[in-house]
């Protein structure tokens, strides 16, 4: 038999285990958790790995036909065949699960789809890589000092480019991160937009416009060559990289507005002050009353500034719609290509325009005369042109309300004349005649 005493205390031991187990039941959490969030997902620029027959970071031979991806951070590298941490990589309606099996491209130490990443100062979702290929980030150089040449966040291995994907070429991919939540499943990634950290303050709407944003209704963009940086109106602005080649343009976009009624309408363009070096020749595209008129833009001379894109007349017409296209088409290459806000302003077009003779060549028994004029906002309809005998002959008409600018006059008999010429604008405004001749014969 078992002693009163130990009876006693192998009892009290009991007590206090229950206790204790009561203890940690009553302060378990009541009530489950709520279902994990959806991985997040961004739109990252994938190169393919190759090396062939060379070791990844966590041993693993490759082989021809590999289905792995390197990103750049020793943190997330997956054990030797295992998939302790694997994406999900969607492109142009293909989708695959990958695991990653080895560190890089550029960088080791780059967690950019970590909420507390290692470069604090740069956007959830983009590659410090991206960053200072685009923006000159860390002088343009990775984390070992070398020149960063293509902004790729993930290197894809060759059967999951090739086979898998579809891929042909660098491009970007939708990555979804798997261990930071549940697989959204296939057809179902949806990239998040890394925001843009603000660089200098929102730049607001100029007064009495009509204007339209980047991203806002009216601007339609398109092409896969995108980005974003913080300035601009509304805070931030979109850019591509321009090219020389009109072979190898990609991306474009087009700003139209809903203007209150038909009208002269004065047409201005905000250009952003922060990002890549800029353009200087960017191919604005104004579509105005069935005519078309390019105005070439050096955005990195004008960052920072509305710039004017001249004054036209719109009639609304659904046929001919109001708008103004740009695309990455320069005369330079790799410079950013800015997309931000586009704004009409209201004119009144009451200044007359300015007409005169501009030549005098004498041609066979006669002379050649030519005319021309410039007029600030709706154009010049056309011209009233007279002649006057020397000395002292009066003025009569010879050219009434023509379009054209040039005429020949004669034949002249050894006489000399004076010739005036007044414009007239699509505005209805009439230049007052000189008082003297514009330019005579035999001058």
């Amino acid at each position: 038999m078992i002693d009163s005493n130990l009876r006693r205390s192998f009892i009290a031991i009991i007590i206090i285990l229950m206790a204790a187990t009561v203890g940690q039941v009553q302060a378990a959490p009541t009530a489950a958790p709520d279902q994990q969030q959806i991985a997040p997902t961004y739109r990252i620029f994938a190169t393919r790995e190759g090396l062939v027959g060379r070791r990844t970071a966590n041993g693993h031979i490759i082989q021809p036909r590999d289905r792995f991806v390197a990103l750049p951070s020793w943190s997330v590298l997956s054990p030797k065949d295992s998939s302790r941490y694997a994406v999900r990589l969607t492109y142009n309606g293909r989708t695959v699960i990958a695991p990653v099996w080895d560190v890089g491209p550029w960088n080791t130490k780059d967690d950019y789809w970590n909420p507390d990443r290692r470069y604090s100062d740069l956007p959830v979702g983009r590659p410090m890589a991206h960053a200072a290929y685009y923006d000159d980030y860390n002088g343009g150089r990775d984390e070992s000092g070398r020149r960063v040449r293509e902004p790729n966040g993930i290197d894809i291995a060759d059967g999951t480019f090739w086979d898998d994907l579809g891929m042909t070429h660098s491009d970007y991919v939708l990555v979804t991160f798997l261990w930071l939540g549940d697989d959204p499943g296939p057809g179902n990634a949806v990239p998040i937009t890394p925001s843009a950290a603000p660089t200098e303050p929102p730049v607001e709407w100029e007064p009495d416009s009509i204007g339209v944003d980047n991203g806002a209704e009216g601007y339609s963009a398109n092409g896969p060559h995108w980005d974003e940086a913080g300035c601009g109106v509304g805070g931030s602005h979109n850019y591509t990289l321009s090219t020389s080649n009109p072979a190898k343009g990609t991306s474009g976009a087009t700003w139209a507005p809903q203007l209150p009624g038909a009208g002269f309408y004065e047409v201005k363009a905000y250009i952003p002050k922060c990002g890549p070096a800029a353009t200087n020749s960017a191919r604005y595209q104004v579509h105005h009353d069935g005519a078309t008129t390019e105005v070439l833009v050096d955005q990195q001379a004008n960052n920072g500034t509305w710039v004017s894109l001249g004054t036209y007349h719109f009639d609304g017409a659904t046929n001919d719609q109001p708008r103004v296209a740009l695309n990455d088409i320069t005369n330079d290459n790799d410079r950013a290509v800015r997309f931000d806000a586009l704004a009409w302003y209201p004119r009144s077009d009451t200044t007359p325009p300015n007409g005169t003779i501009t030549e005098i060549v004498r041609q066979d028994s006669g002379y050649q005369i030519t005319w021309g004029g410039a007029d600030d906002m709706s154009g010049i309809a056309s011209y009233d042109i007279q002649v006057r005998q020397l000395p002292k002959g009066g003025w009569t008409d010879w050219k009434v309300n023509v379009t054209e600018t040039s005429a020949w006059f004669g034949p002249d008999e050894g006489k000399h004349f004076g010739f005036r010429v007044r414009a007239r604008d699509w505005a209805g405004n009439v230049e007052p005649w000189p008082e003297e001749a514009d330019m005579v014969t035999g001058s």
